[in-house]
């Protein structure tokens, strides 16, 4: 059996490396243009990535601290966030979990000590599909049959009918900087600003500084000069100009199809709030691997797999979408043009008819929050404190895509949801019973 991986990102080396360590039994090659730069900004990770690289590698957090410039994550803190411009924490949950900030240009060199696979330098001009496989031929001539690829070549190129655009989400630009080192520990800050969002992602040698935005309501120039004016207030007079590349957020409506999978942001791609995008990667990988491994050996999806293997991958990733847009619910201390616009993402979602399939679980999810102590679960460190106090009032025990209720308290009690909706809903009785 002979598999493909296409691109040379973190999502191409994530799939060869876990190719690897799970069908070494099959002939993998590795294609890539060279002359196409990895672009080196700092990211966060959930703790999924932690998990599976150990598993892959069998190196933990110090390998990626020497190798990556790495530091531990416990959560995200925001800072300005809903109704009242108020601070909270979105802690991982149980407590024990931890996950890395890290460098991506230079994970992938790390994971490149993992992968086995014929590594051949090209760009590949053409996909074709035949009654043997899928045949790949690149801008030398060369052709290579292949019962399946992963298709890990970035975001889709131009409209396609396959994509789903997930409106919902408010952004579409990143401008990035890399700063000093700020003394930052264990969180990525994540500040309200007029024009959308600042993050910071604290590395060993530097931090990575973006302003999440959307072009279509805010010029550059606009979020050029606030986020220099962030910078000055927090005392930051110098840094490097990085890239400021633009995303789709979006999801494909087929992420298999019978022989090509798609990963990584070739396949979906939901802004960077809640460092998903490692994570999404990596449950791509495994399904696609374990449908390989157990059902696929070599032969064509049929019409029912196909089905079954894209519908799941569309639920997890709708849901996820409509988690990271509720964080807009009710805005920020920023009543701007570009929150005006976010506030209403959930209102956005509930028009697509994808999305009002999953409408009334997202519901049961919000309401679960509701009944927990979300700023003690912020708080909480210690997994003693957590197994004792807080995984008895776990209620709703399969997670809404990557988040469960703990999840969803945090964030709405944070941001003020469930006080916003309590005084509107009291404020409607009142007019009712005058």
């Amino acid at each position: 059996m002979r598999i493909a991986v296409l691109g040379g990102g973190t999502a191409g080396f994530i799939a060869a490396a876990h190719l690897t360590r799970y069908l070494p039994q099959a002939e993998l090659l590795h294609i890539f243009d060279s002359r196409i730069p990895i672009i080196g900004v700092g990211e966060g990770t959930t703790p999924r990535f932690t998990t599976w690289f150990e598993e892959i590698t069998g190196h933990g957090f110090s390998h990626l601290a020497e190798h990556c410039g790495a530091t531990l994550k416990k959560g995200s803190r925001y800072e300005g966030w809903g109704c009242a411009g108020t601070d909270f924490v979105h802690r991982f949950q149980p407590a024990r979990l931890i996950a890395y900030h890290l460098d991506a240009a230079a994970v992938v060199h790390v994971l490149a000590e993992h992968v086995h696979a014929t590594r051949i330098d090209a760009r590949v001009d053409e996909l074709r599909d035949s009654s043997k496989g899928i045949h790949v031929r690149l801008d030398n001539g060369t052709e290579y049959l292949c019962d399946y690829i992963f298709d890990a070549r970035g975001f889709p190129r131009g409209d396609t009918e396959d994509v789903i655009r997930l409106d919902w989400i408010p952004t579409g630009r990143a401008t990035i900087r890399r700063l000093s080192p700020q003394g930052l520990s264990g969180l990525t800050r994540i500040v309200a600003r007029p024009h959308g969002w600042i993050f910071q992602i604290p590395l060993r040698d530097w931090t990575s500084c973006g302003y999440v935005s959307n072009p279509n309501v805010s010029s550059d120039d606009e979020v050029a000069a606030d986020f220099t004016a962030f910078l000055h207030d927090d005392g930051v007079f110098t840094w490097e100009q990085r890239v400021a590349p633009s995303f789709p957020n979006f999801m494909r409506r087929k992420v298999f199809d019978g022989r090509a999978f798609w990963i990584g942001n070739a396949a979906s791609f939901i802004e960077p709030l809640e460092a998903t995008t490692i994570g999404h990667a990596i449950g791509q990988v495994r399904s696609a691997t374990r449908w390989i491994s157990e059902l696929g050996k070599g032969r064509c999806a049929d019409d029912e797999e196909i089905g079954a293997f894209n519908s799941m991958t569309l639920s997890y990733m709708c849901c996820d979408s409509l988690f990271v847009a509720w964080h807009y619910a009710c805005g920020s201390r920023w009543d701007t043009a570009f929150w005006q616009h976010a506030r209403r993402g959930i209102e956005r979602a509930q028009q697509n008819p994808l999305v009002r399939a999953h409408w009334s679980h997202f519901e049961k999810y919000v309401e679960a929050g509701q009944a927990l102590p979300g700023r003690a679960l912020s708080r909480c460190e210690d997994q003693e404190t957590w197994d004792r106090d807080f995984f008895p009032l776990l209620r709703l025990y399969q997670p809404f895509g990557n988040f469960s209720e703990f999840n969803f308290a945090q964030i709405g009690h944070g941001i003020g949801y469930y006080k916003t909706v309590r005084d509107v809903t009291q404020s409607s009785v009142v007019e009712a019973d005058s």
